[in-house]
């Protein structure tokens, strides 16, 4: 990560998107509970398809896919969020968590609403 680091923030970008599904898959095979993250990583991989959402950087934190234009902390957060529910579900947040987009019953679905989010700057 360090030398994608310096060769730039599209680099950086890149290798994020290469090695989360990676990370994601390790932690569901050691997980007793699966739910969870088996959505993190049905999110990751639909989101994986999107364009738009490839141009950012994604991390996630409390199970919650997000969307960064900066690739370090502090991250810049400007379209939705998206977290699976234990039902299996998924469900949609502004920027700030602060309302809900929408729910959904598959990570495509999800992911296509944080798509029509994308600010078009």
């Amino acid at each position: 990560m360090n030398l994608q680091d310096e060769r730039g923030p599209a680099d950086a970008v890149e290798a994020r998107w290469q090695r989360m599904p990676l990370t994601w898959q390790l932690m569901l095979d050691r997980a007793d509970s699966k739910t969870m993250g088996q959505g993190v990583l049905a999110l990751i991989e639909a989101a994986s398809k999107e364009p738009g959402l490839r141009r950012l950087y994604p991390f996630t934190s409390h199970w919650t896919l997000w969307f960064s234009s900066r690739t370090s902390p502090p991250f810049n957060v400007d379209v939705p969020a998206v977290e699976p529910l234990a039902d299996g579900r998924f469900r949609v947040r502004g920027p700030r968590m602060t309302n809900v987009i929408g729910e959904t019953d598959t990570a495509e679905a999800a992911i296509a609403l944080v798509v029509a989010q994308i600010p078009p700057d």
